[in-house]
């Protein structure tokens, strides 16, 4: 999230930096404000929609948020991705599809080996 905000910081003062020239510092100040404010909500909505709980079953995976919203609930298909850092679960809901990012600090090194191994199997569909 850190990450996220000194992102915006940055791309809050290549606007200001672009239009300083034509519009003057003070008549970019107003623009550059409401991008980054722009930039803060749609962070905040991003963050408010990361799964905060799973469940993992045999061939199930669900994915919860902070207030009990689920995410995604369903298999995992064929086309999930994983890494030694980052996997990326698509889990099947019928015809819609859903893509879960998970990073390998976010849960225990067991869960995330259980994830890895799920993602591989279903890629073998």
């Amino acid at each position: 999230q850190l990450l996220v905000a000194a992102g915006l910081g940055v791309a809050a003062a290549a606007v200001c930096t672009a239009l300083a020239p034509w519009l003057g510092v003070w008549q970019a100040l107003p623009v550059t404000l409401a991008f980054l404010a722009t930039g803060g909500l749609a962070a905040a909505a991003w963050r408010r929609k990361q799964p905060a709980f799973l469940e993992i079953g045999s061939d199930f995976l669900a994915a919860w948020s902070c207030d009990g919203a689920c995410l995604a609930a369903g298999r995992l298909a064929g086309a999930s991705q994983w890494g030694a850092w980052l996997l990326a679960l698509v889990v099947e809901q019928g015809a819609r599809r859903t893509t879960i990012l998970v990073a390998a600090d976010a849960v225990p090194a067991e869960t995330f080996r259980t994830l890895a191994v799920r993602a591989r199997s279903a890629a073998g569909r």
